[in-house]
């Protein structure tokens, strides 16, 4: 948005965030049980750091909320409601209005995965584009590394590289500021798991 030259005074994008609703004791049960949460993305806010702790606060209130709950209410009347209510529910409640993009966060193994003798070394995961968005993030942690995924309508969003280079700076400048530099990658075996 800098790089465009648009204002982003008080402007504040929502973040289509899915999560799971499954409980701990649902481990590796079959079918999906999803939900959306919509985040804040505080571009107005010039300060990394800043900017961080206000999606992590906001993250964690709405965690604490029950705006999650909503999705499972309407899943769990499946049983109960006319069709024609449960379908104008779920539309209402997974409508793409609410939100500019879509951004997903998936915990990969956390160690090495092997295909034919070689390792796997990076997850690129991929996102959707819902409804009329023009971008979707996709991230996957996997074997103590991130891999991003961005798919973007290119007619809304011919600078999706610039999105990117923007995602790799602000992460460099966060790890610059915490002090530390980001570890390499991890290139050993771990026995067991060919």
């Amino acid at each position: 948005m800098h790089g465009r030259g648009l204002r982003v005074d008080g402007l504040e994008l929502k973040a289509c965030v899915p999560v799971s609703t499954r409980g701990s004791d649902e481990r590796g049960a079959l079918g999906n049980r999803l939900t959306q949460l919509i985040a804040p993305l505080p571009v107005w806010e010039p300060d990394p750091v800043r900017r961080l702790a206000v999606v992590r606060e906001a993250m964690a209130g709405i965690k604490d909320s029950r705006q999650a709950i909503g999705a499972e209410v309407i899943a769990g009347m499946q049983d109960f409601a006319p069709p024609t209510i449960l379908a104008q529910a779920s539309r209402l409640n997974f409508s793409s209005r609410f939100y500019n993009l879509l951004v997903t966060n998936v915990p990969g193994p956390q160690f090495p995965l092997y295909v034919l003798g070689r390792e796997m070394e990076l997850i690129h995961p991929v996102a959707f584009l819902a409804g009329e968005r023009a971008l979707a993030v996709a991230v996957m942690s996997y074997n103590g590394q991130l891999g991003w995924g961005l798919i973007a309508d290119l007619d809304a969003l011919p600078d999706v590289d610039v999105v990117a280079g923007g995602i790799t700076d602000a992460l460099a400048e966060l790890v610059a500021l915490a002090g530390g530099a980001p570890r390499p990658a991890r290139r050993r075996a771990a026995a067991g798991r060919r």
